[in-house]
């Protein structure tokens, strides 16, 4: 869907999400909206002429647009990115990703995660980003980022600015978020993640995911993977994650570059999961809704809106 035709269907979906829950479950409900981005890559700018579909596509000021949209017509709002923010443009070369992190805050990103290209200059200069976001003069808060299979001891500056997970609280509503990356191996020259060890991410997600359950008492657990949406079962992956963690409501996918227009649905023991990506570049913004009631996902639904002017 583009963003045009979104924008024109945008006041009676707003009028559906809103409509209350039937019988009992009308009681101890809940509703979230989640907005999400991932592999941007720098593209601070739409995709120039040149680009085949994609020319003219994207942008940050079109995203921020329709985020704030969004925001002042729906319930509460997460926005989210799983993800190699990092790298691409020249306004990555110039700026070492400053930029990039100091723009999502000022859009109003809530949490993110980390890809292998945010490593693309070192641990350091990842920090020093980060630190830039932290220090801006804005109204909006920084953002946090959120990973559970990375081992920081060896880079306490990094480790103290990533928590294995958060909780997101709203009127009678609670949302658990947590991350994974992918392995460094082959990806990431050891030098530019020096300190940082890497774990099995369903083998560390497991006892995050049964924390946020039973300790946290979260309504909705989302989890922010830079994994890869279908690696045919040759690494961990977003598909295979729901089987071989069970909890999660909603994978928010990076890595792959994979389109989805929207989620892919997948069997688990608490119903299903939502799988969801939304391509790169930053030419789409997806989105998730979730109905809750007595702690439990009543409805679920998604879709990548195309930013296009």
């Amino acid at each position: 869907m583009d963003r045009r035709a979104f924008l024109a269907a945008l006041g009676a979906a707003t009028v559906a999400s809103h409509l209350p829950l039937r019988g009992s479950d009308a009681a101890a409900s809940g509703r979230i909206t989640l907005l999400h981005t991932n592999d941007t890559h720098s593209r601070i700018e739409p995709f120039g002429p040149g680009n085949g579909n994609l020319s003219g596509l994207g942008g940050m000021a079109r995203r921020g647009t329709l985020v704030k949209q969004l925001r002042q017509q729906l319930g509460p709002v997460l926005l989210l990115d799983a993800g190699d923010t990092f790298q691409g443009t020249p306004y990555f070369n110039r700026y070492q990703g400053r930029l990039d992190y100091q723009l999502m805050r000022m859009v109003g990103y809530d949490a993110g995660t980390l890809g292998n290209h945010d490593f693309d200059n070192g641990v350091d200069l990842l920090v020093e980003a980060m630190a830039s976001m932290e220090q801006l003069k804005h109204p909006n808060p920084p953002f946090s980022f959120v990973n559970c299979n990375f081992d920081f001891k060896g880079a306490p500056a990094l480790g103290k600015r990533v928590r294995p997970y958060l909780i997101r609280e709203f009127p009678g509503l609670r949302v658990g978020l947590t991350g994974v990356g992918v392995a460094f191996a082959g990806l990431v020259a050891p030098k530019n993640h020096e300190g940082i060890g890497w774990r099995d991410p369903y083998e560390s997600l497991r006892p995050v995911v049964q924390r946020l359950r039973d300790v946290e008492k979260v309504d909705l657990v989302v989890v922010l993977s830079h994994l890869g949406y279908n690696l045919n079962g040759s690494a961990p992956d977003d598909l295979q994650m729901p089987g071989r963690v069970p909890g999660i409501d909603a994978i928010i996918g990076g890595h792959s570059h994979t389109f989805l227009e929207t989620p892919t649905r997948v069997a688990q023991a608490r119903g299903e999961t939502l799988v969801a990506q939304v391509g790169f570049g930053g030419v789409n913004l997806g989105r998730m809704d979730f109905a809750l009631a007595r702690g439990a996902v009543r409805a679920a639904s998604g879709a990548a809106i195309q930013l296009v002017g």
